[in-house]
């Protein structure tokens, strides 16, 4: 019993510890004027998050989309984008994979639908296909 006990505290730190690891991004500000801000669902809806840096990887940000692993679930950015918003004079660059790879898409104005947008993701367009973001200031 006591083994047990003390298996599950390390356990439950191990977790506690592992989540503590997942960067995470504010979300959008009232008025954009820096960066760009990422949107869960198309039209702006949804959980969102203000970028201004790049990401190499979005599934090491936490966000609203659930990852299954073979240790659990977590939840990430990773595949999860729907639409975008563009801060006057910023523009991005999204990725389909991480590292800056893939297809991509250059973003210079407000994108409300990333589903209409060419490009092959199962899901339509860029629709939740979205691996890493390269961010360009003005």
């Amino acid at each position: 019993m006591l083994i047990r006990k003390h298996r599950q505290a390390f356990v439950l730190a191990g977790l506690t510890l592992f989540a503590g690891c997942e960067k995470s991004l504010p979300t959008a500000p009232a008025e954009l004027t820096s960066g760009i801000v990422i949107y869960e669902h198309s039209n702006y809806m949804g959980a969102s998050a203000h970028v201004t840096e790049d990401i190499k990887n979005l599934e090491d940000v936490q966000g609203p989309c659930i990852k299954s692993e073979s240790n659990g679930t977590r939840n990430v950015w990773g595949d999860c984008i729907s639409s975008i918003r563009v801060a006057p004079g910023w523009r991005a660059t999204i990725y389909r994979d991480d590292g800056y790879d893939g297809d991509r898409l250059d973003v210079t104005q407000d994108v409300p639908n990333l589903q209409l947008v060419p490009g092959d993701c199962s899901k339509g367009g860029f629709n939740d296909c979205v691996s890493s973001i390269r961010v360009i200031r003005p």
